[in-house]
């Protein structure tokens, strides 16, 4: 039956299961979905859609082709950055390190090539240098900042284990030209052990807008996420999700609020790491036994074959025929 039509109806589902894809686990989601709708095929457009939702939305971390990123970072791939529609096979970002475009195949889950962007001479341009100017000095300080965090917090711990941790920050003017300025910072890592059935992700995003030099403290607002699935016999995801608010009080020298705002994110984190930590705990002790059956611990193995069973009854059966 090749070339059988694709049920349109099953989009959404198919949709659904692989933007939630376990941390990892992408190619082997949509090969399943291939098995679903076989004879049929997946749709490219649904394909390329749903795995750009779920890279975005997870933070996909990405190795540039060339030597074309910052000292060698690695990009992140975040709806901010997207510079084009996610229904084509490779979808381009904006860098928000370097400001050079690069372009992902989300169904690889790779970086394809990488380039600088033309420079727009328009009266829109111009309003935007303006802003760019006022948090260029800004920006690079967090640069320096968040690089020595990650470096210090995500190091790689090798053996087994494979992984990857980078950030990026994006600038966008505020509601007044040569005014306030908007900063969004986002800290991204994952983990995986394939031999051991397990990987994760951890991701924290975070906003601040401000007029440098403004006397009231900056607000400062974050979300921290953290998905993680275990697979060994069973299939058991566990995600936490947590918002977070705190203050910065320099908003005049670059390099002091870089300091104060980092170390505003390393407490929230740290915060965020320990409830998440005690509440594995109190899933351990409490949660998960009470989800389990009441049952006698007798040690033996149990015989799942149906065979077995089926003829014990028989047994049994011939048995009270017999007697009576």
């Amino acid at each position: 039956m090749a070339g059988a039509a694709f049920d349109e109806s099953l989009s959404g589902t198919l949709q659904n299961f692989i933007q939630r894809s376990p941390p990892g686990h992408l190619p082997d989601v949509l090969a399943r979905c291939r098995q679903l709708v076989a004879p049929a095929t997946l749709p490219k457009d649904l394909v390329w859609r749903a795995c750009a939702a779920h890279n975005e939305r997870n933070f996909l971390i990405v190795r540039p082709p060339t030597e074309g990123a910052e000292s060698g970072d690695l990009l992140v791939v975040h709806e901010n950055g997207r510079a084009g529609s996610r229904a084509q096979q490779q979808v381009p970002y904006k860098d928000g390190l370097t400001d050079k475009l690069f372009a992902v195949d989300h169904e690889r889950q790779e970086c394809t090539r990488m380039w600088s962007q033309q420079k727009s001479d328009d009266l829109m341009a111009q309003m935007d240098n303006i802003d760019e100017e006022i948090a260029e000095p800004f920006k690079e300080a967090l640069k320096s900042e968040l690089r020595k965090y990650v470096d210090s917090r995500y190091a790689d711990q090798g053996g087994m284990s494979t992984g990857a941790a980078s950030y990026t920050l994006y600038s966008s003017k505020g509601q007044e030209v040569g005014g306030d300025i908007e900063l969004t910072m986002i800290v991204a890592a994952r983990r995986a052990r394939p031999r051991g059935l397990w990987s994760g992700t951890w991701t924290s995003q975070w906003r601040t807008l401000f007029e440098p030099g403004q006397a009231e403290p900056v607000k400062m607002v974050g979300v921290l996420e953290f998905i993680s699935h275990y697979a060994e016999d069973g299939n058991v995801h566990f995600r936490r999700r947590a918002e977070s608010r705190s203050s910065v009080s320099e908003t005049s020298d670059p390099a002091k609020f870089a300091v104060e705002v980092v170390k505003a994110i390393r407490r929230e984190e740290d915060s965020f790491q320990e409830s998440t930590e005690d509440q594995c705990d109190s899933l351990c002790d409490g949660t998960l036994r009470a989800l389990r059956r009441t049952l006698p611990v007798s040690k033996e193995r149990f015989d799942w074959r149906p065979s077995r069973h089926a003829l014990v009854r028989d047994l049994k059966a011939a048995g009270k025929d017999g007697g009576s």
